[in-house]
């Protein structure tokens, strides 16, 4: 029985057991927007790769071809992510067939990356770009 059963007087009482409601959503948390924008992007374009069927042999075209989403954020994860962005992908079954190559699995590479912020690296480089690396140190992420 999950509740407990009172008697007060001549009226009863059942006082019920709430669960908690768990977050269905994943939210990507990260201090900069950028960051957080980059978490999405991630896990929408792997996700999206999912549906798509491997193909036999890359052809030309596969490394010209890239995929833009457009975002309008109005009431999800508004503190952490911008209320307009776009994501562009380049060569993304490229890079899944890289992935398989190197032996990479989509759902430990999406973990690494999106389960917690990237970390700054400093660099002194001369092209200005920001380097950040996954939590578990198994990326390195240029921007």
């Amino acid at each position: 029985m999950s509740g407990i059963l009172t008697t007060k007087g001549s009226s009863r009482l059942k006082k019920k057991h709430f669960k908690p409601k768990h977050q269905k959503a994943k939210l990507f948390r990260a201090n900069e927007p950028l960051l957080s924008v980059f978490m999405w992007g991630i896990n929408h374009t792997i996700n999206g790769l999912t549906h798509v069927n491997i193909p036999v042999m890359l052809m030309p075209d596969d490394f010209k071809a890239f995929t833009k989403t457009k975002v309008d954020n109005h009431h999800f994860n508004k503190e952490n992510m911008p209320s307009h962005f776009k994501v562009k992908e380049y060569c993304p079954l490229v890079f899944r067939n890289l992935r398989e190559r190197f032996g990479i699995d989509d759902g430990d590479y999406i973990n690494s990356l999106t389960k917690s912020q990237p970390i700054a690296i400093e660099s002194t480089g001369r092209s200005g770009a920001k380097f950040y690396q996954s939590y578990d140190r198994l990326f390195i992420i240029k921007t």
